[in-house]
C-alpha cells in the first residue's frame, strides 16, 4: 500500500516540478528577448516565479527525489538500466533546475543573467526530458 502512496506522490511532485522548470525556462527566454531593456513590468513576473519556484517548484524537486529513492530501496527496482537512464535524466534536469534558479535570481534582481546553452535551450531540454523519463518509467525498456 505505501508503495502506491509513493508512487502517487512522485507522480505529483513530477507534474509540478516539470510545470515549474518550463515556467522558469519561459522567463529566461522572456528576458532573452527583452534583451537590456527589461522593464519593471518584466522584473515583477521575475520575482513572482521566483515566488512559485522557492514556495513549489524546488520542494517538489525535493519531494521527487525521496519518494523516488524511498521506492527504489522499498521496492528494489536497483539496478535496472531504464531506472539507471531515468535518474541520469532527473539528474540532468536537477542542475539544469539550478542554474535556472540562478538565472531568475539574477534577473530578479536586476544582474545580467549568465549565458549558458543549456539554459537556451532549457525548453527543449525539458520536453525531452520528460519524454525519455516518462518512456523509461512506463515502457522499461531495457
Amino acid at each position: 500500500m505505501i508503495h502506491e502512496w509513493l508512487n502517487t506522490l512522485h507522480l505529483i511532485a513530477g507534474m509540478l516540478w516539470t510545470g515549474g522548470l518550463l515556467a522558469l525556462a519561459l522567463v529566461s527566454v522572456v528576458f532573452r528577448s527583452a534583451g537590456t531593456g527589461a522593464n519593471d513590468g518584466l522584473r515583477a513576473l521575475a520575482v513572482t516565479v521566483q515566488k512559485w519556484n522557492r514556495c513549489i517548484t524546488s520542494p517538489a524537486m525535493i519531494l521527487l527525489w525521496v519518494a523516488g529513492i524511498w521506492m527504489i530501496v522499498s521496492h528494489g527496482q536497483f539496478p535496472h538500466a531504464w531506472l539507471l537512464i531515468k535518474m541520469v535524466v532527473v539528474l540532468v534536469l536537477s542542475a539544469l533546475h539550478g542554474l535556472l534558479s540562478g538565472n531568475l535570481r539574477r534577473l530578479a534582481s536586476g544582474q545580467p543573467a549568465k549565458d549558458f546553452a543549456l539554459v537556451r535551450k532549457a525548453g527543449t531540454v525539458i520536453v525531452i526530458g520528460v519524454i525519455i523519463i516518462g518512456i523509461m518509467a512506463i515502457i522499461r525498456p531495457f
